[in-house]
């Protein structure tokens, strides 16, 4: 779940603008976030990556987007979900309306319907790391250790600072391996 409160707060405050996961200043920005190994480096690579991913096409999509982050936050899933629903029917090639919409999934537990998000996400934006350690968490939830190994490691790829993501994936290992955790 701190994933999905992380996701959530992202989309919170994000000003409108005309961007997504095609910008071009991604690609040195995940560069630099691959070689960094520091937590306290990679924040500010994470933060401008997420401000980015969080720029909408529209007006329109980025008050769906912001709208839907401010009403889950007040317990009010349903409508969170009928305005990501609505964002992605606009702008379907929004890879951050996938993503919160399956960060909104897991909270009203439908795993089936996340994973679907999720993938939907990663064929947009292959490098949202977040996504990736999301599907970690609903695989290990599942009872998937492999998956959830794999989700974890290719998250870990991307962004190598993920401390949490990085724990888990080592005791995971453990576990595959068969080694007492």
């Amino acid at each position: 779940m701190r994933i999905a409160a992380l996701l959530l707060a992202a989309c919170a405050v994000v000003p409108p603008a005309l961007a997504d996961q095609k910008d071009p200043r991604l690609d040195e920005l995940f560069k630099a976030l691959s070689e960094t190994k520091s937590e306290r480096a990679a924040t500010p690579i994470e933060e401008e990556i997420w401000r980015i991913w969080n720029e909408a096409k529209s007006p329109t999509t980025a008050l769906l987007l912001d709208r839907s982050s401010s009403v889950a936050e007040a317990g009010d899933l349903d409508t969170a979900l009928t305005l990501l629903d609505t964002l992605i029917a606009l702008d379907p090639d929004f890879a951050e309306g996938w993503a919160t919409r399956a960060t909104l999934r897991v909270m009203r537990e439908e795993t089936d319907a996340a994973i679907k998000d999720i993938e939907h996400a990663l064929a947009l934006e292959p490098r949202h790391f977040a996504a990736l350690a999301g599907l970690g968490q609903i695989m290990m939830g599942l009872g998937n250790a492999k998956a959830a190994l794999a989700a974890f490691d290719a998250a870990l790829k991307i962004n190598p600072s993920l401390g949490e993501i990085r724990t888990q994936a080592e005791t995971l290992r453990r576990k595959i391996a068969g080694q007492r955790i």
